[in-house]
């Protein structure tokens, strides 16, 4: 099988930064935590379905059982949408392997800059609490930041509380049940994997057995990656799930791990199905995906 010359990989760059806190007499420079340029792949034609995109990502590196014994990292290949076949797989346990193959980068690679992003308020946070001016830049970031998250201007604790990330093992398993694991008409036509609803008509799909007094869509997405931006920002920012971010920062402020199962439970709003947070827990437990709560995305690379 070739590889490269069947699938087209986009090479993106990324430099290194910093941030300057002004203060009355002088601007002083403070660095971020390093940046090193990296290489990211991102897989963006996948015409030869499912079986194909198996056996190309696993060529590239992307082998699940040794993510799982931890030891390799999972390469940055980002799969831009759901193979359209992948309903027609008969073989539960490759379908799944498959749906791990295209979600876990995604998701890791959404976390990461929701991580950097977060680092970034804590330096902020630092900055101020100096007794340093910010420089308009970084004035204009963080007022940006609050809008983006629903949050006053200059409540830079509770922007903490909301800019942080989801437990892989948890956003795997809702992906997984939202999207029948990637089988769903919603996840193969809409790159819609995770179940997120809306209330315009042309943002989605409709559902085929939606009650005739209702108008909701499923809510359609450019990419799998943008898919994963809005489900984490869905987590972050309504109202329903004060619940699981208030969880989340105890677990930060005391230095305990993000505990998937325990997250879950603060989801009892996040779909109709009663014993949703059972689901939740029992596809976590019999699909093993917390062994993915510790995986990384390949060092960055010069």
């Amino acid at each position: 099988m070739r590889f490269f010359p069947t699938v087209c990989v986009c090479v993106a760059f990324l430099t290194s930064s910093h941030a300057v806190a002004e203060s009355e007499g002088a601007a002083t420079t403070v660095p971020l935590p390093s940046q090193r340029p990296v290489a990211l792949a991102a897989v963006t034609n996948i015409d030869g379905g499912a079986a194909f995109l198996d056996a190309a990502l696993s060529t590239a590196g992307l082998r699940i059982d040794e993510i799982r014994r931890q030891t390799m990292s999972v390469p940055r290949i980002m799969v831009s949408r759901m193979p359209a076949d992948m309903h027609l797989i008969d073989n539960v346990a490759a379908r799944k392997e498959i749906f791990l193959k295209v979600m876990l980068p995604l998701i890791l690679k959404v976390n990461e800059e929701i991580l950097a992003e977060r680092r970034r308020l804590e330096h902020l946070d630092q900055v101020i609490a100096s007794g340093a001016r910010l420089s308009l830049h970084d004035v204009a970031w963080l007022d940006y930041m609050a809008s983006l998250y629903g949050v006053e201007s200059g409540n830079l604790g509770e922007l903490l509380r909301r800019v942080d990330v989801v437990p892989v093992a948890l956003a795997l398993a809702q992906s997984a049940i939202e999207s029948g694991w990637g089988t769903s008409r919603f996840a193969r036509n809409g790159n819609a994997v995770f179940g997120q609803k809306s209330w315009s008509s042309h943002a989605g799909l409709v559902p085929l057995n939606r009650d005739p007094d209702k108008t909701h869509v499923v809510k359609s997405f450019r990419d799998l990656k943008a898919a994963v931006l809005a489900y984490a920002g869905n987590l972050n920012r309504h109202s329903a799930y004060a619940a699981f971010r208030d969880l989340r920062a105890r677990l930060r402020a005391s230095g305990e791990p993000l505990d998937s199962h325990a997250l879950a439970t603060t989801l009892d709003r996040y779909a109709e199905e009663p014993d949703y947070i059972s689901h939740v827990h029992t596809v976590i437990d019999q699909n093993r995906l917390t062994e993915f709560d510790t995986a990384s995305l390949a060092a960055l690379t010069a």
